[in-house]
């Protein structure tokens, strides 16, 4: 997405921090050596994979990154093909790649999901015990470019975008379409499960509700077309089939702002939205029959709010800005009136346009298991400047401030071309990690911390010990 052509329980409140801070110390790059690296030590405690979106035929894949668990610094451990196509965007434009989650993990971290948005398809991997990926299958998506996937249960929800955008109107429809997940991963379409959404929409997000009972898909338009720019809720029933909630879409207001990027709260009933357009942040709610409300916005200082995560004990709303490359950090003592605290501009190499704007935009962000870690994607706007596409390593302070003392991880090229738009960021914690990182992740992930509160740990980890008798 290029905003820079088209631009238009309580808890104490964390200090303000809303100054841009320097950039100096975190600008240079750490690429990564030539070739798959081999794995550090053998089996990792989690990792993140991302997707390279390669729009060359059929060279998609995923990229893992095995993640130090002290200080969150990743390396990669493979590449691993999608037998699929990325979606081209080039020159950037509003709309073909304006998805989130494209990256997805069943809960149990046993199976990881990937679209490829240039060959209408979903691949299935299974997760090996050293984070290395098992391709299972490459199945039809059902509908036109599918950019995002949402996981209930057993059942997946593919969002097929359609094929509006900027200057482009559209001429199909986009949709959602249910899927059961196998007992091996596979894919198999629920008969009678697709929905459509109004031709000129892009649907941007498969968003499942924390309990499993809701899917929030978010509809964006930048022409005005009826149904756009809206939060459209929908029971999941038994069969994984949608039933429309009461009350229809909800909207910011007749001329709403441009909608990307949702979060739900993780115990209450509130959603929480990107405004791009207008550099806010939009906050939801919905009542136990999914019926969803507009409540307001909230003020940021950072351009183009698209994406957003919430910590896990809802303390902490995370808004990745995407003109100013930058991620926003919102107090939620009081949930239905978000208060920034923080606007950190991401560290690497930026580039910049004539008019003085990064090059870099950040996209998708994912917070770690342990709650100390956040992970940022960076996207390169210009083919001719493609060390802008990264991967960001976030540290969590205990008041959910931000900072970057590592250095972003730059794409090699042999993986994400110059003109790929590397999308999507899931952390796994697997299955085969170490137990003292089981026991952290338990007891600390309500309430990120930095790298320095290891007596709080052990505190957590001497009660663990007396309850279970370890």
């Amino acid at each position: 997405m290029s905003w820079l052509r088209t631009r238009s329980e309580t808890v104490p409140a964390p200090r303000p921090r809303l100054g841009l801070e320097a950039l100096d110390a975190r600008d240079v790059p750490a690429a990564l050596g030539s070739g798959a690296l081999a794995h550090p030590g053998g089996t990792a405690a989690a990792v993140v994979y991302t997707e390279t979106n390669n729009p060359q035929d059929g060279q998609n894949a995923v990229l893992a990154f095995a993640r130090d668990a002290r200080t969150g610094a990743l390396t990669q451990i493979g590449t691993f093909a999608t037998g699929g196509t990325g979606q081209l965007n080039v020159p950037k434009l509003v709309g073909p790649d304006d998805g989130d989650q494209q990256v997805q993990a069943t809960a149990d971290g046993r199976f990881l999901f990937a679209v490829n948005q240039g060959s209408d398809s979903v691949t299935a991997f299974r997760v090996l015990d050293n984070g290395g990926l098992h391709r299972v299958g490459t199945f039809a998506s059902g509908g036109d470019q599918p950019d995002s996937i949402g996981i209930a249960g057993n059942t997946l929800y593919v969002a097929n975008r359609g094929d509006a955008g900027q200057g482009h109107p559209g001429t199909t429809a986009p949709s959602v379409v249910a899927f059961n997940i196998g007992r091996d991963g596979a894919l198999v379409a629920i008969p009678n499960s697709t929905v459509t959404f109004p031709v000129g929409t892009f649907v941007t997000q498969a968003l499942v509700s924390p309990d499993g009972r809701f899917l929030f898909v978010e509809a964006a338009t930048l022409a005005g077309t009826p149904g756009g720019n809206t939060v459209n809720t929908f029971r999941i029933g038994a069969d994984g089939r949608l039933t429309a909630a009461p009350g229809g879409p909800a909207s910011a207001s007749a001329n709403a702002p441009v909608l990307l990027g949702a979060a739900a709260h993780p115990t209450r009933n509130i959603v929480y939205t990107g405004f791009a357009s207008s550099g806010q942040v939009g906050v939801f709610t919905y009542d136990e029959t999914g019926r969803t409300n507009f409540v307001g916005p909230a003020e940021g200082s950072g351009a183009a709010p698209c994406w957003c995560t919430i910590s896990a004990d809802g303390r902490v709303l995370y808004v990745a800005n995407t003109a100013t490359d930058s991620v926003s950090v919102f107090s939620l003592a009081d949930p239905l009136h978000p208060v920034q605290i923080q606007e950190l501009p991401l560290g690497g190499p930026r580039g910049a346009t004539a008019a003085g704007r990064p090059v870099t935009n950040a996209f998708e962000i994912a917070l770690d298991p342990t709650g100390r870690f956040l992970y940022a994607v960076t996207q390169s706007t210009d083919p001719a400047f493609p060390q802008g596409n990264q991967l960001h390593t976030l540290r969590v302070a205990r008041d959910g401030t931000l900072s970057e003392p590592l250095a972003p991880v730059i794409f090699e090229l042999k993986d994400v071309p110059a003109n790929a738009h590397p999308q999507g960021v899931e952390v796994v914690q697997l299955r085969g990690g170490r137990s003292n990182e089981r026991d952290h992740r338990v007891y600390v992930r309500s309430e990120p911390f930095d790298g320095d509160g290891l007596g709080h740990f052990e505190d957590a980890l001497k009660r663990f010990r007396g309850r279970f008798g370890r």
